[in-house]
């Protein structure tokens, strides 16, 4: 099956500059400005990577929306990513589900992921597969990203590495960060590749331009410990700004300790302490931890 979607997938890539978003009323196109993706046909330049959606918003705007024309099957979608956002992920469910009914791939993708992992209740890996495996089908690069996953892991199908690579090749050749920043992944533990550093940054680099927050935050790591390239604590602190930008929490605090150490940049505590203080705030309990050690020894 995968390697028939693997194909089918190819050809729909090929086609999918003829696709077209159909017409929407002005409450259906702000929701689609506060949630869609932009690898769904139309949204291309106004989509939003998942990092980057205010959830609170858009919850609010694609409500407002809904039942005001013709598109709920495809508000059930940006519903469903709005709400996966949020980390509501009970809700995301139940509107990609709706929006899977009717064949959306981006609902068919959400439903597919939260079948395969569970976060949502019901675990049933196969159907998870199955559903990913048609928004594939139907063009939606980042369905492979979950498809190689499920094939790495042995999720609801065979393990197969050597598929997964495959798969995520191409969708990080079609410009799918996250798709990139696993790969490099893949090729730093040498799982379905040979062990490379070397390719693993170069992967990372790509996932950055990309604009992938993981990517960018990995790629500081590295550049903090020398992996694929000298040390460089400035380039590291630079990084994480980047991984900040795009959405990652997790540079706060490494980003925190740099300035905490006066690594890469002047040593400053309450810049450390401020960032530290925005990470706790996302509910990142280390970070609460080290702010709670800064403030105690100043």
């Amino acid at each position: 099956m995968f390697t028939r979607t693997l194909a089918s997938l190819t050809i729909a890539l090929a086609l999918a500059g003829s696709s077209h978003a159909g017409e929407f009323n002005t409450a259906e196109t702000a929701c689609a400005l506060e949630a869609a993706s932009p690898f769904e046909p139309g949204f291309e330049t106004t989509g939003k990577a998942v990092e980057m959606i205010d959830p609170h918003r858009a919850i609010e705007t694609c409500w407002a929306a809904l039942g005001t024309g013709d598109n709920d099957y495809r508000l059930n979608a940006w519903m469903a990513r709005a709400y996966y956002a949020a980390g509501a992920f009970e809700d995301a469910f139940y509107y990609a589900n709706r929006a899977a009914a009717e064949g959306i791939p981006l609902g068919q993708y959400i439903a597919g992921i939260l079948y395969s992992n569970g976060e949502a209740g019901p675990v049933q890996p196969e159907y998870g597969a199955q559903l990913l495996a048609k928004s594939g089908e139907a063009g939606f690069i980042p369905a492979l990203q979950g498809l190689a996953i499920s094939l790495l892991n042995g999720t609801g199908v065979a393990q197969d590495p050597a598929l997964a690579v495959e798969f995520l090749q191409l969708a990080a050749d079609s410009g799918f960060g996250p798709a990139a920043t696993t790969l490099g992944k893949l090729y730093f533990d040498g799982i379905g590749v040979d062990q490379s550093d070397m390719e693993s940054a170069r992967l990372l680099r790509l996932a950055v331009h990309l604009g992938d927050a993981s990517g960018a935050h990995e790629l500081a790591l590295y550049a903090e410990s020398g992996i694929g390239g000298p040390v460089d604590k400035a380039k590291a602190a630079e990084l994480h700004e980047t991984a900040i930008v795009l959405g990652n929490r997790a540079s706060l605090t490494s980003l925190a300790m740099l300035y905490v150490r006066g690594e890469g940049v002047t040593r400053d505590l309450a810049k450390a302490g401020q960032l530290l203080e925005r990470a706790a705030d996302m509910g990142d309990e280390k970070a609460q931890q080290l702010l709670s050690l800064i403030v105690s020894s100043s």
